[in-house]
């Protein structure tokens, strides 16, 4: 339990670093985000049951998840982690929403200057959320792991 607290605090800071960066005109990359996004989703999930079970279902992986149901319907995705979040476990759960959320809003270099810009806002916002839940993850955790 340690171990997870002190990896939501670590993600706390490193949200908050690619929150400055976006807040500053920086485009934090795909692959960046990804990673980081990846990451935070199988350490939230490594502690709820239910969430482990909703990524990883049909044999898939987080990165599978990412990459295939995520990918083609984000919208309904999100939606579902929400209906999730409100039968329990509503920190983890909704830290894993704003994850996702922020997947939504990379800014593109090939887009149109305000583009970039509305969707850095927008990544900022779910940045700045997705930080101040992993830091309330690493105060109050109720574990129900897989």
């Amino acid at each position: 339990m340690e171990n997870f607290r002190a990896e939501m605090a670590h993600d706390a800071v490193k949200a908050g670093d690619y929150l400055k960066k976006t807040q500053g005109g920086t485009n934090i990359s795909e692959m960046t985000l990804g990673w980081f996004i990846y990451d935070v989703l199988t350490e939230l999930s490594s502690q709820d049951v239910e969430l482990y079970d909703y990524f990883n279902k049909d044999n898939a992986s987080v990165e599978g998840y990412l990459k295939t149901r995520f990918k083609t319907h984000p919208v309904e995705e999100i939606a579902a982690i929400d209906s999730l979040a409100k039968r329990g476990h509503p920190t983890l759960r909704l830290s894993a929403r704003y994850a996702l959320e922020a997947l939504r809003h990379i800014p593109d270099s090939g887009e149109p200057s305000d583009i970039q810009e509305r969707d850095r806002r927008e990544l900022a916002a779910a940045l700045s959320t997705l930080q101040d839940l992993l830091q309330k993850s690493s105060r109050d955790v109720g574990s129900s792991r897989p």
